[in-house]
C-alpha cells in the first residue's frame, strides 16, 4: 500500500469516527453551568404560595409542596440568582445551596456522549438508554417471547415516535385475567422512570422465561402486566440533546407563539382538569389547548380504555422525591376507599425497604403531601377509568433529576420487589368498575 493510499485510509476513518463521535455544537445543548439548586423554607403557607409565584418566572421550581415542614426546591439560571437571593434575604426566607453548579454535577454523573446520535447499543441499565435502543429492545422480546408478550403500538407522538406498551403474562384466568398497569417517562427529565420501567420489563420477562413456581412468583405470573416505558419520547430525546431538564413533549408553539411542549401530566381528560395548571403555552406546567389533546395522552387513553376492567392497579412512574402518592391529586379531599390505598401502597414501599431499609417514601394523598395538580394520568386513573388502585411513585433521589447511573440497577431491584408486594392484591381484586368509586369525589 502506498503512502497515499494510507492517508486516504486514515482521513475516511477521521471521517466516521468525527461523524459518529461529534458532540453537539453551538448553542444547542444548555449547559447548565452556574446554575444553582436553592433549598428554600416556608413555614406559612400563604408565604409559599407567593413564594413560588415570585420564583417560577425566573427560575424552575423542582419540587413544591403545601406542607409546610417541606422544602421547595428551585434551578435558578446565573441571571437570577442574585436576585432572588436578595429577595429571600429582604423577605426574612431561610434557604441554602443545595446544588453548587448543576452543569458540574451533570458533567460528573452524565457522559457527554450520551448526548450523540449513535447507532442503537445493546439494552443494559448500566446507563440510561436511548428511545432508538428501547424500540428496538422491546421488539426483540416481543419477537422472541410470543408465548407470553405481546408488543402493542398505541400509537405516534408528536414527532411521530412510536409509542410502545408491551403486555407480558399468560393470562392464566383467561378473560378474568387481573391486570397491573405501569407507565413512566411521562416527563422527559426524569430519566430514572423508563429506566425502572424497563428494568421491571426485564425482570418479569426473566420470571415468565424460567416458568419459576415459588409463592412470590406465582402471584407475579397471576396477572397479566402492561407496561409503557416511554409515553414521551419526543421530550426524553430532546434531554439527551438539548435541555436536560425539558419537562413536556414537544408540541408545535401555537400561532404566534414561541414555546413549545405541553406538561403530559396536566392533559388528561379528568375532573379537576386545570387545577394547578397553567393555560400559558411558555409554562412548564401547561395543560394544553383541551383535554387529551396531545398524541401521547390519547394514545395511552385509549389503550387502557380496552382493559380497564382487568386493570386492577394504575402506576405512573416519575421522579423526583420518594413519594408514593394515592389519589385525588386535584383536591385535598380524600377518596371513600383511601385507607385501601394507602395499605396497599405501604406494603409497596416495605418492599422497597426489604431491599434497602434506608429508602425512606413519604405515602399519602398527592393533593396533600404535595400541591394540587389536576388533569393527572392517576386521578383519570381512578376517576374515569374507574380502576380500584391509582398511584404515582416518585422516584428517588431526595436532590434533583439527576440520578447517577449507579443508581439505576438498586432503584430498579427496590421496585420490583414492590410489584411483588402488590401483585397478589391485584390477582383477588374483583373484574370490573372499582367498586368504591366516588362520582363526586
Amino acid at each position: 500500500m502506498n503512502s497515499c493510499e494510507e492517508i486516504i485510509k486514515i482521513f475516511i476513518l477521521i471521517s466516521l469516527c468525527n461523524s459518529v463521535f461529534s458532540l453537539p455544537q453551538g448553542d444547542d445543548y444548555i449547559t447548565y453551568d452556574g446554575h444553582q439548586v436553592l433549598e428554600i423554607h416556608v413555614s406559612k403557607i400563604d408565604d409559599r404560595q407567593a413564594i413560588r409565584d415570585y420564583l417560577e418566572p425566573l427560575c424552575d421550581v423542582l419540587k413544591f409542596s403545601e406542607d409546610n415542614s417541606r422544602p421547595i426546591d428551585v434551578l435558578c439560571p446565573p441571571e437570577s440568582l442574585d436576585k432572588v437571593k436578595d429577595e429571600l434575604d429582604r423577605k426574612e426566607v431561610s434557604y441554602k445551596i443545595k446544588i453548587e453548579d448543576m452543569g458540574q454535577i451533570l458533567r460528573e454523573h452524565e457522559s457527554p456522549r450520551a448526548r450523540v446520535k449513535r447507532q442503537t447499543s445493546s439494552m443494559n441499565w448500566n446507563d440510561y438508554q436511548r428511545y432508538d435502543t428501547i424500540v428496538s429492545w422491546l421488539e426483540t422480546i416481543a419477537s422472541d417471547n410470543p408465548s407470553f408478550t405481546t408488543l402493542i403500538d398505541m400509537g405516534r407522538s408528536v414527532e411521530g415516535r412510536k409509542l410502545y406498551a408491551l403486555k407480558i403474562g399468560k393470562s392464566p384466568l383467561g378473560d378474568e385475567t387481573r391486570a397491573i398497569w405501569i407507565d413512566g417517562g411521562v416527563h422527559a427529565r426524569e430519566w430514572v422512570s423508563p429506566s425502572t420501567s424497563t428494568y421491571i420489563i426485564n425482570k418479569l420477562v426473566e420470571n415468565f422465561k424460567q416458568d419459576q413456581s415459588d409463592c412470590t412468583d406465582s402471584s407475579v405470573q397471576g396477572v397479566d402486566w402492561y407496561i409503557a416505558p416511554l409515553v414521551n419520547p419526543d421530550g426524553y430525546e430532546y434531554t439527551h440533546t438539548n435541555d436536560r431538564f425539558w419537562r413536556k413533549n414537544r408540541q408545535v408553539p401555537l400561532p404566534g407563539k414561541s414555546c413549545y411542549g405541553v406538561d403530559l401530566n396536566r392533559n388528561w381528560d379528568v375532573v379537576g382538569y386545570g387545577v394547578g395548571a397553567s393555560g400559558s403555552s411558555c409554562s412548564i406546567i401547561y395543560k394544553g389547548t383541551g383535554r387529551n389533546s396531545e398524541p401521547e395522552t390519547k394514545a395511552v387513553v385509549d389503550t387502557i380504555l380496552k382493559h380497564k376492567d382487568n386493570i386492577r392497579i394504575y402506576i405512573s412512574f416519575h421522579s423526583y422525591g420518594q413519594y408514593w402518592l394515592t389519589t385525588y391529586g386535584y383536591t385535598d379531599a380524600l377518596p371513600q376507599d383511601y385507607d385501601k390505598q394507602l395499605n396497599l401502597a405501604k406494603k409497596a414501599v416495605d418492599g422497597v425497604n426489604c431491599i434497602n431499609p434506608g429508602r425512606k417514601y413519604s405515602v399519602g394523598s398527592a393533593a396533600v403531601l404535595l400541591y394540587a395538580a389536576g388533569g393527572a394520568s392517576d386521578d383519570w386513573a381512578k376517576i374515569t377509568a374507574k380502576i380500584p388502585y391509582s398511584y404515582t411513585v416518585e422516584l428517588p433521589n431526595e436532590n434533583s433529576f439527576v440520578l447517577e447511573k449507579s443508581e439505576i440497577i438498586p432503584v430498579g431491584n427496590e421496585l420490583w420487589e414492590a410489584m411483588k408486594k402488590i401483585a397478589p392484591e391485584a390477582a383477588r381484586h374483583p373484574l370490573g368498575p372499582d367498586p368504591a368509586f366516588d362520582p363526586q369525589p
